[in-house]
Parts: structure tokens; C-alpha cells; sequence
């Protein structure tokens, strides 16, 4: 889900971390995230059964101006938790754990507190690694837009040619 918004205000933000994605050695972007709370939502499957489950929403923002709202189940931190686990095991070694999954009562209000809590300290913690921020996972996991993949990508290119270009 992915759209624009404004700045937080304190009436709306639960919590608010400023933490540096690390495009390179030699570069870096900010990014601002914070908590927009939750929704309890509801899935029909082929008209027989419905499941309830909660979404948590973040907003994020570059330092360029561009924000964008993502919402994600708990299991998709899980998912992604595991993702970054395999593939950085030596960095995640030191990320605070996701609370353990529930299977009853997960729609508490007071389970859903603590999780948003917990989730928006993973996410923090996630994105103040360099490695961890920089990879594929995490960014499309925050839903990073395209053009601002793409932009990196360019001033990368702009900083390896002058780099070149000052070799011997």
C-alpha cells in the first residue's frame, strides 16, 4: 500500500526514529520512520470462512521529502526477520528479537500494543545497521519507491565515474 502523506504530529505518532540507510562507503540516505498504530482487518476466503488479523502502519521518509505508508502483518516481520537471520547471521546476532508469535488471542489490544512497541524497535534497529538497510529485503519490505532506487543508483554511478576519473 503505498501512498504520500504529511509530517507526524505528536497527536499521531506513538514513536519516531531517525536512523541512516548506507547506499555505499561514501554516501548515505536518511530515513525517518514512524509508528501510525494499527487496524484490525478482516479476509473472506471463497465466501466459507473469514480470518481476522492485524496490520501495523509505518510511515517512512526520505530526506529528500518523499514519504510513503506501509502496513504489514506480523507475520511479514517474521518472514522478513527470518530472510535477514540466513542471509546476515553475524549482524542479526545482535537485533533485538521480534516477540514470539501467538496463535490465540493475537487481536488483544494489549497484545497488539506491545507488539507495535516491539516491531517499531525491530524496524529501528533493522535500519541502523548499514548492511541491513542496504539490502534488497529490507527495501522492499519498506516498499522503497523505485525512482528512489533508481536515484541512488544514479549518484552511485555519478560517484564511481568521478572516482574513475581521478585515478592514475
Amino acid at each position: 500500500v503505498g501512498g504520500t502523506m504529511s509530517e507526524p504530529s505528536h497527536s499521531d505518532v506513538s514513536s519516531y526514529s531517525e536512523y541512516s540507510s548506507f547506499t555505499n562507503s561514501q554516501q548515505k540516505q536518511k530515513l525517518r520512520c514512524w509508528s501510525k498504530g494499527s487496524e484490525n482487518l478482516q479476509q473472506t476466503f471463497c465466501m466459507a470462512f473469514s480470518v481476522d488479523f492485524t496490520v501495523y502502519n509505518f510511515a517512512i521518509a526520505d530526506e529528500g521529502g518523499t514519504k510513503w505508508f506501509v502496513q504489514k502483518r506480523f507475520s511479514q516481520f517474521d518472514q522478513l526477520d527470518d530472510e535477514l537471520n540466513k542471509k546476515f547471521p553475524d549482524v542479526m546476532i545482535n537485533v533485538q528479537r521480534l516477540p514470539p508469535k501467538k496463535f490465540m488471542g493475537s487481536l488483544s489490544p494489549s497484545l497488539i500494543a506491545m507488539r507495535q512497541k516491539a516491531l517499531d524497535a525491530y524496524l529501528s534497529a533493522v535500519l541502523s545497521r548499514p548492511i541491513l538497510a542496504s539490502s534488497d529485503e529490507l527495501r522492499d519490505f519498506i516498499e522503497m519507491p523505485l525512482d528512489l532506487r533508481g536515484r541512488e543508483s544514479e549518484e552511485q554511478r555519478h560517484n564511481l565515474a568521478a572516482q574513475d576519473a581521478l585515478r592514475p
